[in-house]
């Protein structure tokens, strides 16, 4: 099975390194939006129904969008991994790789904890209570969004950093 990863990365080193690239920038693109622009947007409507709406809406298209994105990304790193033979390594760039995979199983744990809450605000609003949707949604967008960010950060950081450039 390692030898069709490897010769499959072979052959199509490119495209996956590019999907790699190209999904981690999504990835961090829509957590900078979601913490610098969106936020600001939703704290100016003045009506907290209204408010609370529009960020569940946003969230449930949010993570319908980002979902793929993880898969390929997830999918390009694994395909990497195994077709660069990172475990044959020196003992710095393995340890490199294992760390930024530690870091990508907690990214992975985090985004699967806010869609939780995401899913707890939802309900809580389909029975008109606001404090705990309120309480859910402060819990994503001010604490969560920003880990997700800083840790997506560190791994693009580690990535470029194995890559040697």
């Amino acid at each position: 099975m390692q030898e069709f990863f490897i010769e499959f990365f072979g052959s199509f080193a490119r495209i996956i390194v590019f999907l790699h690239v190209v999904s981690a920038a999504l990835l961090i693109g829509s957590l900078f939006v979601i913490r610098f622009l969106i936020k600001p947007v939703f704290l100016s409507i003045q009506d907290e129904e209204l408010k609370l709406k529009r960020c569940l809406d946003f969230l449930d298209k949010y993570f319908k969008m980002i979902l793929p994105v993880m898969l390929i990304l997830i999918s390009a790193s694994w395909m990497m991994n195994i077709g660069l033979g990172f475990e044959y390594a020196s003992p710095i760039t393995s340890t490199f790789v294992h760390i930024k995979e530690a870091i990508w199983l907690f990214l992975v744990f985090n985004f699967g904890f806010m869609y939780w809450k995401f899913l707890n605000a939802k309900k809580a609003f389909k029975t008109r209570d606001f404090f705990e949707v309120n309480e859910n949604v402060i819990l994503v967008i001010n604490c969560l969004v920003p880990l997700n960010l800083l840790l997506a950060l560190a791994a693009a950081f580690m990535g470029v950093t194995i890559r040697g450039f």
